[in-house]
């Protein structure tokens, strides 16, 4: 039998126990051979790990891959998850040609029953075998494609077929996909193994890989949270709570912190306890959070929905809060073990060693609410966020209201209008003209972080301050790092219409990847901020643009990270000088809407056509064979037929918002752009 772990060593002592776990239940096995992925465990450690093996009369094959990010050619986000994990995408190629069949284990499972079974389980031809997961979030499966009746499996036991794997050249695939979906996806390797192998995935019975906090859920709930669970059976559920052959400790009920009640905690404090590590005291400090989290899980035995809103309301909530803890597998509470310059919130001071926020406005007849608007910006809890302000030629008195608050303001309000000449002339047709506003805005900053703002909107005090942490959580220097959030969508008088923009305009912010941006921009421009690498890589005017908005967010989707903050920052307001507007799109309604308006649609659709060339022709030597590929199908879409275009939308991903919108912009796309 081959098992392959990856570890740290802020996790070494978990995979210890694991390992012992699995030699004291698997001791009549003629042969086991344990591969480890090292990322930086110590030589101490690893002496000690030899000697428990040897104790067992096995041997334990170490491969130290330092640095995982020197695997990827291109940028990754781990979202807080310890990157060790993914050192599960590269085991085809890590493991001698030789091994054939492996059981990738998580560092947090301890094997209670012998492994004989699921070691010789018929895959059937499929390249994995893995146990469903029936209560992941919703968003995450659509991010990666998945519909509501597609499975979704947990990757901390896969039984692989090393050489289908080879063959197939899944590895190739896999980075493939994650370079698409701009090296950022919620459950990292996790999400890019179920989009990357869907249909190719063996279904395992739940006792192979077992979720502790699964004990306290029915059968019937988990069918519920996933009809693709009914394959498992009530039987294979029942026999998985009472007699689990791998315990994965993957709520956050982790056995190895205070004030844990687990159910099945002592099979990792027995198994620890053969350990070199044994006597390791717990953490401390999160005994409430363990006896709040251990009454949730009864309260999931006697009303379900509860846990159902609890999940849908705080459970992201819960796990941002843990990403800023790191993870050695998946939903843990160990630390990060991140290299200095891999740490986020690396960011760059500016003077005086203060990190500088610039606040861009581009005006145009702004007096009726111009002012409340710079009231709300002047009025952000974060210190000393300038605002830099380009007029185009108002004569409705809004360059008075300016002046008046650069007077007041002198340190804070800076006007610099701009120059119409060079490459910030008018180029009707191709760069509207409040973006090339904003365009020139962008060449005036040399701040650390840069947001752009309508001049009609209203921001709640706190805007910058949570997306500014937001960016910190996630960037990486010299990254380019883009961080968008939602808004509450009013009338002109600032009374509600809806209290998210996202949910008004039927619009997903998770779809973030190269390809969807090429069709369809989640990024309002109001909500954003961006980060120096970002600033200065989008700051030129394109040769074509259907917004500064949608252009920026092109360059973070290619080149960089996009992160969401779900939650309304501003209030975005709707009267009858917008320049675009909230919509209620994706309805029938609307599509008929859009039917009377059919020349509009089609000059729209050539935009972004043209957008799209714009940047192929201003980025196409610094895309890799992926993005080059995805771009040169987008731009053939108009050339094809309906079902041709259907064909291609499907297979790239170029899809919007809604299946109505998605048909319907088969039969609109014009023939030629």
């Amino acid at each position: 039998m081959n098992v392959v772990y990856a570890s740290n060593e802020n996790y070494v002592r978990h995979m210890a126990a694991s390992m012992v776990s699995l030699f004291e239940k698997n001791r009549k096995s003629k042969w086991l051979t344990v591969y480890v992925f090292s990322i930086g465990i110590t030589g101490e450690s690893k002496e000690r790990l030899n000697a428990m093996a040897g104790r067992y009369g096995r041997e334990i094959c170490w491969t130290e891959l330092g640095d995982i990010r020197e695997q990827f050619d291109f940028g990754i986000d781990t979202g807080g998850f310890d990157i060790s994990t993914m050192a599960r995408l590269f085991v085809g190629r890590l493991l001698p040609e030789q091994v054939k069949r492996v059981l990738y284990l998580d560092c947090d499972t301890i094997v209670a029953r012998p492994l004989k079974g699921l070691w010789n389980w018929d895959l059937g031809g499929n390249v994995l075998g893995a146990v469903m997961e029936p209560t992941i979030y919703r968003m995450v499966k659509e991010k990666i494609a998945l519909g509501e009746q597609d499975a979704y499996v947990n990757a901390g036991v896969l039984l692989m077929d090393l050489e289908q794997w080879r063959e197939s050249k899944v590895e190739a695939r896999l980075m493939n996909f994650y370079r698409e979906k701009g090296g950022s996806l919620f459950a990292c390797d996790q999400d890019i193994i179920n989009g990357v192998l869907k249909g190719r995935i063996c279904f395992l019975p739940p006792c192979y890989n077992f979720f502790t906090n699964y004990r306290y859920f029915s059968y019937r709930e988990l069918v519920r949270q996933s009809k693709a669970y009914r394959a498992v059976g009530r039987r294979a559920l029942m026999k998985a709570k009472k007699s689990p052959v791998i315990i994965h400790y993957a709520g956050d009920e982790r056995p190895w912190i205070a004030g844990n009640c687990n159910h099945y905690r002592k099979a990792y404090e027995e198994a620890l306890a053969l350990t070199p590590w044994a006597g390791t005291p717990k953490e401390q400090g999160r005994e409430a959070y363990m006896l709040a989290y251990h009454l949730m899980n009864y309260l999931t035995v006697v009303c379900p929905p509860v846990r159902r809103l609890i999940s849908k309301n705080l459970g992201m909530q819960v796990v941002n809060a843990r990403k800023g803890r790191g993870a050695g597998g998946r939903n843990t509470g160990e630390e990060k073990n991140e290299t200095p310059e891999n740490q986020p919130g690396k960011n760059r001071p500016g003077e005086n060693g203060k990190i500088q926020i610039d606040v861009l406005l581009a005006a145009y007849q702004g007096a009726a609410y111009i002012e409340e608007q710079l009231d709300s910006i002047l009025a952000q809890t974060v210190a000393g966020v300038r605002i830099l302000i380009s007029d185009d030629g108002s004569f409705d008195g809004t360059r008075g209201i300016l002046e008046h608050y650069r007077q007041e303001y002198p340190d804070r309000v800076v006007l610099c209008h701009r120059k119409k000449t060079g490459r910030f002339k008018d180029r009707d047709g191709q760069v509207p003209a409040p973006a090339m506003n904003f365009f020139w805005l962008l060449s005036q900053t040399k701040a650390d972080y840069v947001l752009f703002s309508d001049q009609d909107d209203v921001w709640a005090s706190q805007k910058v301050e949570k997306l500014l942490k937001k960016m910190q959580e996630h960037e990486r220097e010299n990254k380019p790092m883009l961080v968008f959030s939602d808004m509450e969508v009013v009338d002109a008088s600032l009374q509600q219409l809806s209290p998210s923009f996202f949910a008004y305009g039927q619009c997903r912010p998770d779809r973030t990847s190269f390809s969807e941006i090429l069709t369809e921009n989640p990024v309002s421009g109001g909500t954003l901020m961006m980060n120096r690498a970002l600033a200065e890589l989008a700051a030129n005017p394109p040769g074509a643009c259907f917004m500064h908005d949608w252009w920026v967010a092109l360059c973070a989707s290619c080149f960089g990270v996009i992160s969401y903050v779900p939650e309304p920052l501003s209030q975005y307001r709707q009267h009858g000088h917008n320049v675009l507007g909230a919509r209620n799109t994706g309805s029938m309604k609307d599509l008929r809407e859009r039917a009377s308006r059919q020349k509009q649609v089609e000059e729209n659709y050539r935009r972004m056509f043209q957008q799209a060339a714009a940047f192929g022709k201003r980025f196409g030597r610094s895309l890799d064979a992926s993005q080059r590929r995805v771009l040169h199908e987008f731009l053939s879409l108009p050339g094809k037929t309906v079902p041709g275009r259907l064909k291609s939308i499907m297979k790239y991903r170029f899809t919007k918002s809604s299946w109505l919108q998605t048909l319907a912009q088969c039969v609109t796309i014009p023939k030629e752009y």
